[in-house]
């Protein structure tokens, strides 16, 4: 959360043509380089300095504004949108622009929502509960969840889609045993934003190999059975665990040989096995 002092004449011009960018207001900068928008990090590292921003704004009286990036994905429209942000206050910000052609008299926050920390025994993660449980319930909220969607199993296996890592190779196999449970194989791509929202918040079980569209696992109604399959080569990371647990769901993972330097697995039909025997 960041006062400006000045800012370049480019910005200026290009920010939607606004000229009250004046010293006392207050901006949250969530995401400005944007070069490749990233689902896990937009809605657990961008988003929730926003709920900082309101904090402040609500303890000091001053009203401020959100740098967002140009362009954006329609989903991050939607997010922003379900976060309750009037168009107004959204200040676009050019991909030619640089945080380098800023300068702002202080720094008022860093708002440290997610804690990580790297070192030779591991990576670590630690999530703000408050705020992923705020943003959680307003993003529920916003897309109208009520709205149930019809047509959709509410067991899901959440397939990679269109990506080239960690994919997994048999998953023809996987659907063929998961399908005789009920399971539906889901592919996230293209997705509408709240049609993702609804179907994690109306599932019962959810089965996936390790990736960014467990990020919708903040969505969970309590009691949902969630189970993760790490790739090895890749490592075991808690974000996960974390947002089930904050959600009240029940979680689960399992550890699965990389058979290649994309880190594609093979998911063991026995692991799905033990699994819904316990679950179901």
């Amino acid at each position: 959360i960041l006062k400006p002092r000045e800012t370049s004449s480019l910005i200026l011009r290009q920010l939607h043509r606004r000229t009250h960018f004046l010293d006392e207001d207050i901006c949250v900068l969530i995401d400005y380089l944007n070069a490749k928008p990233n689902y896990f990090h937009w809605f657990l590292d961008a988003l929730p300095r926003i709920l900082a921003a309101e904090a402040y704004s609500q303890f000091s009286g001053q009203p401020f504004s959100i740098l967002i990036p140009k362009p954006l994905q329609p989903w991050q429209w939607d997010s922003l949108m379900f976060m309750g942000l009037p168009p107004e206050q959204l200040l676009g910000v050019p991909a030619s622009a640089r945080a380098m052609s800023w300068s702002f008299t202080g720094l008022i926050s860093s708002f440290s929502h997610r804690h990580i920390r790297h070192s030779d025994t591991g990576h670590f993660d630690a999530l703000c509960p408050p705020a992923i449980q705020t943003l959680s319930r307003r993003m529920i909220e916003g897309a109208a969840v009520h709205e149930r969607p019809s047509g959709f199993s509410k067991r899901l296996y959440v397939s990679r889609g269109n990506v080239s890592l960690r994919r997994v190779s048999n998953e023809e196999a996987v659907m063929d045993y998961l399908s005789t449970y009920g399971f539906e194989c889901i592919s996230l791509d293209n997705m509408p934003l709240h049609r993702q929202i609804q179907l994690f918040h109306q599932a019962t079980h959810v089965i996936s190999a390790h990736g960014g569209a467990l990020t919708n696992l903040m969505y969970l109604s309590p009691g949902c059975q969630v189970l993760e399959i790490f790739q090895n080569g890749h490592g075991v990371r808690p974000d996960f665990f974390q947002l089930t647990a904050l959600a009240g769901g029940i979680y689960s993972f399992s550890l699965a040989n990389s058979i290649n330097t994309k880190n594609d697995i093979e998911l063991p039909i026995e692991v799905l096995r033990t699994f819904l025997e316990a679950s179901l």
